[in-house]
């Protein structure tokens, strides 16, 4: 794991130093086939010979939505999308077909994602009226998408190995629009790469004193059980520092090519880009007026690391994690669901088939639905407390504590993925996180009954 690590982390950086490069052809359709080629070049790199499953999926995705009616692509796209990922790749050894390595994986994950955004993309754009369209779903990105449009966007080397998403609008604008060549990509860089440098030294240090498969083991077993319970949160420092690591490297590969770049005062937001899209646009046609310090990258910005680590809920945590793919499975999934009443378990169940088949996926993932009733009584109770009272702080406290454990207990599951390795953990600990929430929920219920 950590020799694959190594690669990822060098691959990264390459694509960060090739931005320099990237932004200085000042041809469009130079520098657009440039970013496809080394992206093309480095999917193939980390896939092999599998790499005809990103170039099957995208050339049958692109044939959908050019040909069928936007009426209609954004559904087949979606589910060409999540069968070719889920049963043709994943399951490839079904089929007499050697399985993927893991970047692999992580290629036909995102790519996964764009695809079939892409075709939602396309049929908002033709259901939106220009009247009704502040946030340009019906923006001139869209207007006429052919074979190569659709080439570029899945292979282009921003995003190609791990994210984060980004819409096809925003790869257009990166390219047509004048944001990207003003804006400041170094010094915003350079502050996520200090950061990057504290985070790798406590992965290293957390992960050689704290591995999550110590917990497997025999002299583990003899620990007390209090040890045993307080192992989950450094294993969970462990897994937030691998992720902080590769998301805000991801988010620093997108900088310095300029994407995401848009003037601050159109109010960019992760995954959307802006929701005064008239206002980028009129900011676009005076690019002169300009500065570079009125622009940000707050529609790439993946991780915020300082709002995950002191939110207090579950909910908040979960909106500020991998904040990309979160809108990606708001605007995609859940708000787009039929059925109102089963929209987040099915986005959680999709998220969890989206990362892959393990148990662990699903044992973390999933479970979270039954956190969240608990959390809203003390939510709800917190919102209901005085201002600066003793009551509020308490329950501040509590909210805190019950979100770090939860996420420090489920997060095991997701670094052993293996039901039996999983199961063997909770026993050793006789399932006390689960039966903490049960606790936590029947109390909240009975003060809140005696409450009204």
């Amino acid at each position: 794991m950590l020799l694959d690590d190594v690669i990822y982390v060098g691959l990264l950086l390459l694509c960060i130093g090739f931005g320099q490069v990237y932004r200085g052809v000042e041809s469009t359709s130079k520098r657009q086939w440039l970013g496809t080629a080394l992206g093309l070049s480095l999917a193939t790199l980390v896939s092999g010979p599998h790499i005809a499953h990103p170039l099957i999926s995208t050339l049958v995705t692109a044939l959908l939505v050019t040909r069928l009616s936007p009426k209609i692509c954004h559904l087949a796209s979606f589910f060409w999308a999540f069968f070719y990922l889920l049963f043709v790749f994943r399951l490839s050894e079904w089929f007499g077909l050697p399985t993927p390595p893991g970047h692999a994986n992580l290629v036909q994950m995102m790519l996964t994602l764009k695809l079939a955004g892409l075709a939602f993309e396309i049929n908002s754009a033709a259901a939106t009226r220009p009247e009704d369209d502040p946030q340009g779903a019906s923006s001139a990105a869209l207007a006429r998408i052919g074979l190569l449009d659709v080439f570029h966007y899945a292979f282009s080397y921003i995003g190609v190995l791990t994210g984060p998403y980004y819409r096809y609008r925003t790869y257009w604008d990166s390219l047509h629009r004048p944001f990207a060549a003003k804006a400041d990509h170094w010094a915003q860089t350079r502050r996520k790469l200090l950061q990057i440098s504290g985070f790798t030294l406590c992965f290293l240090l957390s992960n050689h004193l704290f591995p999550a498969k110590y917990a497997l083991t025999d002299e583990f077993a003899k620990r007390s059980l209090l040890y045993r319970f307080w192992y989950i949160y450094p294993t969970f420092v462990t897994f937030r520092m691998r992720m902080y690591i590769g998301m805000v490297m991801s988010e620093c590969v997108c900088q310095m090519a300029g994407l995401g770049a848009y003037p601050s005062c159109s109010e960019p937001v992760s995954g959307l880009g802006p929701k005064d899209y008239k206002s980028a646009i009129a900011l676009s046609n005076e690019p002169r007026s300009l500065k570079p310090e009125e622009l940000d990258f707050e529609t790439v910005h993946n991780m915020n690391v300082w709002e995950v680590e002191k939110c207090i809920l579950v909910r908040d945590a979960m909106k500020k994690w991998n904040t990309c793919v979160q809108y990606w499975m708001a605007v995609c999934v859940y708000k787009r669901f039929p059925h109102r009443g089963l929209r987040t378990a099915a986005t959680l169940a999709l998220s969890a088939l989206w990362h892959g088949y393990a148990p662990g996926y699903y044992l973390c993932i999933c479970q979270i639905t039954f956190f969240l009733p608990m959390e809203d009584i003390y939510a709800r109770f917190y919102k209901e407390s005085a201002e600066a009272s003793l009551k509020k702080t308490a329950l501040h406290c509590l909210l805190w504590f019950t979100r770090i454990s939860c996420m420090s207990y489920l997060g095991l599951s997701f670094q052993l993925l293996q039901l039996d390795e999983t199961l063997t953990f909770y026993r050793s600990i006789y399932f006390a996180g689960h039966l903490l929430v049960l606790g936590l929920y029947v109390i909240g219920r009975l003060v809140r009954s005696f409450a009204l």
